[in-house]
């Protein structure tokens, strides 16, 4: 083993070990931030650059920081809505336009649900079979499928929520492993094999034109999972989530940013024939080891995911059908269509279809926001919500996969 293999493996069970040490998980700020953070910087963030660098090269680090822009003004309304919308919602009376658009957004979410637990789980598949050297899209959907409907089942039967305890670990080896990534690819970077250079994706040629910006459009779902904090007041307090929203939105684009740069060097091995899941086997020339570490991670974090999904997904559909749905009757429903999504589409088009999936319900999120400010006579944000409405619309309807 060489310098970089033994930095990474120091990483990777340093930074593990103290995220799962009682004092770290106690922590108030800490376990309100992870579960945004976690989910923002979970699978869009491997699937980002192959799909991106084999786009636009090196653009790929203005559209990222663009993508974690735009994030960041749409989480400001949601935040927004946490402060004052809420209270509006708790006393408004059913028929009320604020609650109307509200349970509208909820309605969207749960569609937004049923395609995130598709595009986890076949991402999953994805890492996996890339690991083991399988290539054939039939057999990452026939694991997914599986998968699928283990979890359905199992939260038909019993519930899921004694395996929700699990994404304590799971979470905390997704962040190790995305650390002790970034620390390799830093030495990496610092002293460059003969076959690498800082320059070369600079020479490559890529066109920009109206299919690029709809194909960066496609990708919005790699920066969601900010808006979690929304639904967790049972949890935590209004301030204790928007600084938790805040929190996790700046250290995952700082994140992203990193990622992007450190990688350029690799940047010449992604090519338009590239996959999702294309940076596990390309993250070899770096450390034979690394693979199994970024694998291990993001195949825990996408398990993780799906399951949260699965669990919010059933509880929302329980609560907008006022339980004439119960939670467990949903599960069926959320597996059901999931499986219908993975077998209709491929693993691209479900990253694009989950990205408009979600920008709908951002969009409508700011439509809220667009009400509340405009009943507190704030004209100034009634501009920019409507503004950041109108770009998610835009998203949800001309987003496309790469090639599309």
């Amino acid at each position: 083993m060489n310098f970089l293999d033994i930095a990474m493996g120091c990483t990777l069970v340093a930074v593990f070990v103290i995220l799962i040490t009682p004092r770290v998980r106690g922590n108030t700020g800490w376990a309100a931030t992870v579960t945004p953070l976690a989910s923002i910087i979970g699978s869009g963030f491997l699937v980002s650059v192959p799909l991106m660098a084999s786009a636009i090269g090196v653009w790929a680090i203005a559209a990222v920081l663009a993508l974690t822009g735009l994030a960041y003004l749409i989480g400001g309304a949601i935040r927004y809505n946490i402060r004052y919308a809420e209270p509006l919602l708790e006393g408004a009376k059913p028929g009320h336009v604020i609650k109307s658009v509200e349970t509208v957004s909820q309605i969207v979410l749960i569609g937004a649900y049923f395609i995130s637990v598709s595009y986890y789980l076949v991402l999953l598949a994805a890492f996996g079979m890339k690991l083991l050297g399988y290539t054939d899209p039939n057999l990452g959907k026939v694991v997914a499928t599986v998968i699928v409907s283990a979890i359905c089942l199992v939260g038909a039967v019993r519930g899921l929520h004694g395996v929700e305890k699990a994404e304590t670990f799971t979470v905390s080896a997704n962040l190790a492993a995305i650390t002790a990534l970034l620390v390799s690819l830093f030495i990496f970077g610092l002293a460059l094999p003969s076959d690498y250079s800082w320059t070369a994706a600079l020479q490559e040629k890529h066109t920009f034109d109206w299919d690029t910006l709809r194909f960066l459009m496609g990708l919005l779902i790699i920066v969601q999972g900010f808006e979690t904090t929304r639904f967790m007041g049972d949890l935590y307090d209004a301030d204790t989530r928007i600084s938790a929203m805040r929190r996790a939105q700046i250290s995952s684009s700082l994140v992203y940013l990193a990622f992007f740069i450190l990688a350029v060097p690799l940047y010449p091995l992604f090519t338009s024939s590239t996959d999702v899941a294309a940076f596990i086997e390309v993250v070899g020339n770096v450390s034979p080891w690394l693979p199994f570490v970024v694998a291990g991670g993001a195949i825990a974090s996408q398990f993780s995911a799906a399951v949260a999904d699965s669990i919010g997904g059933s509880g929302l559909i329980s609560e907008t059908t006022h339980k004439y749905v119960n939670a467990r009757h949903a599960y069926v429903l959320i597996g059901a269509v999931s499986l219908l999504v993975i077998w209709a589409t491929d693993v691209v088009s479900i990253v694009a279809l989950a990205s408009r999936a979600f920008a709908l319900f951002y969009a409508m999120q700011c439509m809220v926001a667009v009400f509340v400010a405009r009943r507190r006579g704030e004209q100034g944000r009634v501009a920019l919500f409507g503004t950041l409405a109108a770009v998610a619309f835009a998203v949800a309807l001309l987003g496309i996969p790469a090639g599309g």
